[in-house]
């Protein structure tokens, strides 16, 4: 099998391994919840891990969060517009941060493509690594964008602002 048909395959997989989640996942959130509204919703990645969290805020739940860190001990690092906007789309500090989580690989596939790509017994190239989970990033987001498209998407209650996106642990929000 030439290597270009074999991460045809394998992308085609994930995807629909990440839609069906995704569907699945906040089909049983919003069945759990049917009176909260959101204004954002964000698949929150640890991407070198193949790692995936569904998660949704609203506005309530965010007034709570900003409310105690203006009040707290470093409330003057939470005063500007552009703080608060950053604290508003960090997904870390949400109500309903990872209400459910996937793993797109396993362990062992995971140890597969990093001893693959950046083998210890030479001097491996780290940018391969970098390239191989820039890539599963691009598929996240591609999965999210395809997710948006679904009936399940289009059901939940939304604020008119309301945004989705996909971020890896160690991006900015506008990054993501």
């Amino acid at each position: 099998m030439r290597e270009d048909n074999y991460l045809v395959s394998f992308n085609h997989k994930i995807s629909k391994k990440i839609l069906d989640f995704s569907i699945n996942g906040v089909e049983k959130f919003l069945i759990q919840h049917p009176r909260l509204r959101f204004y954002a919703f964000a698949f929150d990645c640890n991407v070198e891990y193949g790692e995936i969290n569904l998660c949704f805020n609203t506005e309530h739940a965010f007034s709570k969060v900003l409310n105690r860190y203006q009040n707290g001990d470093f409330a003057e690092n939470y005063r500007t517009t552009e703080a608060i906007y950053q604290l508003k789309y960090n997904t870390g500090d949400w109500e309903y941060q990872c209400f459910d989580t996937l793993y797109v690989l396993s362990e062992e596939e995971l140890e597969n493509y990093f001893n693959k790509l950046y083998p210890s017994d030479v001097d491996g190239d780290y940018g391969a690594w970098k390239a191989f989970a820039n890539c599963l990033l691009d598929l996240f987001t591609k999965q999210l964008i395809e997710f948006s498209k679904t009936d399940i998407f289009k059901k939940i209650p939304k604020t008119n602002d309301f945004k989705f996106f996909c971020i890896d642990h160690d991006e900015d929000i506008e990054e993501a």
